[in-house]
C-alpha cells in the first residue's frame, strides 16, 4: 500500500516547521559535568561514569582518565538534541554523553580527578568526584544499602493527639539498575487507629548512600482511636524484579557498563520489609472543652451561607455551612446553632471534596433548612469546635451572620384539644319521653313470684370444671419447667450464630449507612443479651454502657452509633445517608465493637 499524499504533505511541513526552528532558534549556555551512577562499590563491581556537554556545538575528543588501582575504559558515546521555549525565544540544547566503565581493582578511597573538555573553542573543567571501594561484607553504614531493595515507614512526628490525623508514607527503593514493578499495594500492620484508602504512588529517582535507587512513595492518612504508645507497621510490599548480570573484571562487556548490558536475571518475585514504627498518642484535654466537641482535630475554618434574604414567617431558609482546611475530616459534624429561640431546625445533609489523594485536607459541606418562628434582622449564627494540635488548645469558630428580613405575624399557638376529665361528674340523663297512645312498646318481663338462686361456688359442677382446670395449668408449668433449659440454650446459640453473622457484614465494605448503624447497633444488643440475659429488642445504648466497662472513647461511640441508626430510621436520613461508610468510620465503630466484647470477656 502507498502512502497517501496527505502523508507526505504533512510529514514535509513536519520537516519544514523543525527546519524553521532550528534556524530562529539560539544555542543555551555551556555546561560540563561529571557524574558516577554509584560513589560506593565493591571489588570488581563496575560503575558508569559520565561526561555530560550540553549547549555546546564543537567538542573536543573524550578525555583520557587514569586513577590508579581503578580499571577506566572509554564504553562509547551518544547525542541528544532538544528545543525548548524560554521567555518567548526558542532554545536548542545538544547535549553529548561520553561514558566510561570503571572497574575497582582494590579495597579503599579513590578520586577521579577534574577533566578539562574543549566546547566551541573554550575550556571547561569538571569537579572531582569520589569513590569508595569497600569489601563485599561491609556495608556503608546501613546494610540496605546492599541490597535490591528495601523499604520504610515514614510519619510527620512521633507525638500525636487522639484523633489527629497524620499523612503516614511507605517507601520503597529498588536499585535504579533493576527492572521491577510493584505487584500489589503495602500491607501494614497495626491497630489502634483508622487509616484511609492508598492513592496511585509517586516514582522518583533518588541517592540514598551513595548509590541510585527508584524510589516508590505510597501515602495514606492515619488517626488513632485510642490513647498511649501504638506500633505501627511493620510493612512489607511485593514485587517482582530482574536483576542484571554484572560484568566483573576479566569478563566485561565491551559495549559498555552494566546499565547497557541487555541480559538480566529471570524474573524473581521480592519482598521488602519496613521496620515497624512506634508513636505516643496523648488524650485531649478536659480543661476548657467546648460543649459541642464533636471530636475534630486538625486546623480549619468556618463559612456561613443562606438564602433567600428575604421571607416570611414560616418559610424555610437554605444554609450552607463550609467546614475547611486539614485535619481528620471524618470527625467533623454539623456546626451547631448559637441560639435556637425563634428558630425551627431539620437534620443536615453532608458531602465532602478532598484536596489531596489522601483526604487529609479539603472541605466538608453542610445544607439544612432552618425556618423562622418569629421576625428576625440577621441569619442563624453557627458555632463549631476543635482542637488544635499545634496550639494545643480548643477553638471555636463563630459564623458571621448576615442580614435577614422576616415578615409577617408569628406563628399562631396550636390550641390544646378539651377533652372530658374522667374525674368530672357525668350530665344528668335526660327522662326517656312517655310512651304515646299507639306507640309500640318494648317487651316487658314480669315475674309473678321470686325465683330461688343458689350461689355459682355452691355448684358441685363448678368446682369439677375449676379441679380440672387446675390439673391443666399444673401440668403446663412443670413442661415449662423441664424444657426451659433447653430452650434456653438453644436461644444462646441462635444468638451466638447470629453475632458472627453480623461480624461478617459489618467487615464489608460495600454496606451502606442505614445498613452498617443497624447491624453495629444489632450486634452490641446481642453482646449484651448474651451477658445480661435480656430480650436483644430491650437493649439500648444506656444497657450496653451498664453491661461493660468502656474507656470515654467507645463509649462515645455506642452512642453515635445507635444516634445515627436512630437518625437514618427516622429523622428522613440524616447527614451522609447516602452512599457508603468511609473506611475511616468503618474502623472507628468496629474497633468500639471489639473492646465491647473484650470488657464482656473480662467480666
Amino acid at each position: 500500500m502507498r502512502p497517501s499524499r496527505s502523508y507526505f504533505a504533512g510529514h514535509w511541513l513536519g520537516m519544514l516547521f523543525l527546519v524553521v526552528v532550528m534556524a530562529v532558534a539560539h544555542a543555551a549556555d555551556v555546561s560540563v559535568r561529571a557524574r558516577l551512577t554509584r560513589t560506593i562499590s565493591v571489588v570488581g563491581d563496575p560503575v558508569e561514569l559520565q561526561v555530560r556537554v550540553t549547549g555546546a556545538r564543537r567538542i573536543s575528543n573524550p578525555p583520557d582518565v587514569s586513577v590508579d588501582g581503578l580499571e577506566i575504559q572509554y564504553a562509547g558515546s551518544g547525542v541528544e538534541a532538544s528545543v525548548k521555549m524560554d521567555n518567548g525565544s526558542f532554545i536548542s540544547e545538544r547535549t553529548t554523553t561520553y561514558s566510561y566503565q570503571v572497574v575497582p581493582q582494590r579495597n579503599g578511597t579513590f578520586n577521579i580527578p577534574a577533566l578539562t573538555i574543549e566546547a566551541d573553542g573554550k575550556s571547561y573543567t569538571t569537579q572531582p568526584i569520589g569513590l569508595t571501594v569497600q569489601p563485599s561484607s561491609a556495608t556503608d553504614g546501613s546494610q540496605d544499602a546492599e541490597k535490591t531493595g528495601f523499604a520504610e515507614l515514614v510519619v510527620p512526628k512521633k507525638t500525636i493527639y487522639l484523633g489527629e490525623a497524620i499523612v503516614l508514607e511507605f517507601r520503597l527503593y529498588v536499585d535504579s539498575r533493576v527492572r521491577w514493578q510493584p505487584l500489589a499495594m503495602p500491607e501494614i500492620a497495626g491497630e489502634g487507629f483508622t487509616k484511609q484508602k492508598m492513592p496511585e504512588p509517586r516514582s522518583e529517582q533518588v541517592e540514598r548512600n551513595g548509590r541510585d535507587y527508584d524510589m516508590m512513595t505510597f501515602k495514606t492518612t492515619l488517626a488513632p482511636i485510642r490513647a498511649g504508645k501504638l506500633t505501627i507497621g511493620p510493612g512489607s510490599i511485593d514485587y517482582i524484579a530482574r536483576v542484571p548480570r554484572a560484568q566483573r573484571s576479566g569478563s566485561r562487556n565491551p559495549f559498555g557498563d552494566i546499565f547497557s548490558d541487555p541480559f538480566f536475571s529471570a524474573q524473581q518475585q521480592m519482598k521488602a520489609k519496613a521496620p515497624a514504627v512506634e508513636i505516643t498518642v496523648k488524650p485531649l484535654p478536659q480543661e476548657g472543652k467546648p460543649a459541642d466537641f464533636s471530636g475534630a482535630v486538625g486546623n480549619f475554618q468556618l463559612s456561613a451561607e443562606g438564602s433567600p434574604k428575604k421571607v416570611k414567617i414560616g418559610d424555610p431558609l437554605s444554609m450552607k455551612l463550609r467546614v475547611s482546611g486539614r485535619g481528620n475530616f471524618d470527625r467533623v459534624t454539623a456546626p451547631v446553632l448559637a441560639d435556637a429561640d425563634g428558630w425551627r431546625t431539620y437534620p443536615p445533609s453532608s458531602t465532602f471534596q478532598a484536596d489531596d489523594p489522601q483526604n487529609y485536607s479539603g472541605a466538608k459541606t453542610f445544607e439544612m433548612a432552618v425556618i423562622p418562628e418569629t421576625k428576625k434582622t440577621a441569619m442563624p449564627e453557627y458555632h463549631f469546635s476543635y482542637f488544635d494540635p499545634i496550639a494545643e488548645k480548643y477553638v471555636t469558630l463563630k459564623s458571621e451572620p448576615a442580614a435577614l428580613t422576616v415578615e409577617g405575624d408569628k406563628l399562631p399557638e396550636l390550641k390544646p384539644v378539651v377533652t372530658a376529665s374522667d374525674n368530672a361528674a357525668p350530665e344528668p340523663k335526660k327522662p326517656a319521653a312517655e310512651p304515646r297512645p299507639g306507640d309500640i312498646l318494648g317487651l316487658r318481663y314480669e315475674q309473678d313470684e321470686a325465683q330461688s338462686f343458689v350461689p355459682l361456688y355452691e355448684r358441685r359442677e363448678f368446682w369439677f370444671v375449676q379441679g380440672g382446670i387446675a390439673v391443666i395449668l399444673l401440668g403446663l408449668v412443670a413442661f415449662k419447667i423441664r424444657r426451659a433449659p433447653d430452650d434456653t440454650v438453644r436461644q444462646r446459640a441462635a444468638l451466638r450464630a447470629e453475632k458472627e453473622v453480623v461480624w461478617r457484614r459489618l467487615r464489608s465494605a460495600d454496606l451502606e449507612h442505614v445498613d452498617f448503624f443497624d447491624s453495629a447497633a444489632r450486634l452490641a444488643q446481642i453482646q449484651t443479651a448474651l451477658v445480661t440475659g435480656r430480650a436483644v429488642a430491650s437493649i439500648d445504648a444506656a444497657a450496653v454502657r451498664e453491661a461493660a466497662s468502656l474507656g470515654g472513647s467507645a463509649a462515645d461511640t455506642i452512642d453515635e452509633v445507635f444516634n445515627a441508626r436512630a437518625e437514618l430510621h427516622y429523622a428522613g436520613g440524616g447527614a451522609s445517608a447516602d452512599g457508603r461508610v468511609s473506611a475511616a468510620e468503618r474502623e472507628r465503630v468496629i474497633d468500639a465493637l471489639k473492646q465491647l466484647e473484650k470488657s464482656h470477656a473480662r467480666g
